[in-house]
């Protein structure tokens, strides 16, 4: 692996075509592909110009193999969420744009959402493709996912920066999440960010034991659970990120719970 020189570097059409064909990932092929294209794109409000490629995301590249394995690994265990992590790569990077975050921290955000379930593979068979209600002995079993990819991550240096968020994707603001039990700003960015992402790319998927949500019913889910589930500011950005006009008057938020800041 190459010594890191500088934090990021201009990525041409070339480049870009040349790591979606090294991934093999093709996300306007899916069945809920709300999401034009995947990691780069250009910005509406400079036209013209090159997104600066952040070096984890150079990084990532020349370990793609590597990554491609991972997320067909946790595919081959569970079919259901094929797409569903490439949908939650995109969309992450989305949000964490909107709410004004840095180039580094955008690619953290992108590479998280990639690799968030990548401990789906150290889950049981028995109980990652369970159809029926899980037992509680199972419910447990698959919580372990979060902790189970924070330590494959653990084995990658090059991946150390997302290693928090992929734990704590399953935290709660109010502190009723898992693996830690953390509550509000302990909760690592990261994990804010892919949690409502993933949250939103889960209940519009079709699985085995449910059919998928509208997109309005699953936004006001999200709306629902800002102060509760979700980070409460980034809840109302998400909303606003997906073309929501006035979104704390048109979702459903709890009382108390809409944020000061309106605007991503």
């Amino acid at each position: 692996m190459k010594t890191r020189t500088a934090r990021t570097h201009d990525m041409t059409d070339t480049s870009q075509r040349t790591w979606r064909e090294q991934q093999g990932w093709n996300v306007q092929g899916t069945a809920d592909a709300e999401y034009p294209g995947f990691i780069i794109e250009t910005v509406a409000s400079r036209p013209g110009t090159l997104i600066q490629v952040p070096s984890l995301l150079d990084e990532l590249i020349e370990f793609s193999g590597v990554t491609k394995s991972l997320l067909e690994a946790v595919e081959a265990k569970d079919g259901a969420t094929r797409g569903h992590c490439e949908r939650v790569a995109e969309l992450s990077r989305r949000l964490a744009i909107a709410a004004g975050c840095k180039a580094d921290l955008v690619e953290e955000a992108t590479v998280c959402g990639l690799l968030h379930d990548v401990g789906k593979i150290g889950v049981p068979d028995h109980v990652l493709l369970k159809t029926d209600r899980l037992s509680d002995d199972e419910f447990e079993a698959i919580k372990k996912h979060s902790e189970i990819g924070e330590r494959i991550l653990g084995c990658m240096p090059e991946l150390d920066r997302i290693r928090a968020g992929v734990r704590s994707h399953h935290e709660r603001w109010d502190g009723r999440g898992y693996p830690d039990g953390l509550a509000e700003h302990e909760i690592p960015f990261l994990g804010r960010i892919v949690g409502i992402v993933d949250a939103y790319d889960a209940m519009r998927s079709n699985r085995v034991y449910r059919k998928s949500l509208s997109r309005e019913d699953a936004l006001n889910e999200i709306a629902s659970g800002a102060g509760t589930q979700f980070d409460p500011d980034l809840a109302v950005c998400f909303l606003s990120l997906l073309k929501v006009e006035e979104a704390g008057a048109a979702y459903r938020f709890p009382r108390g719970a809409v944020p000061t800041r309106r605007s991503a």
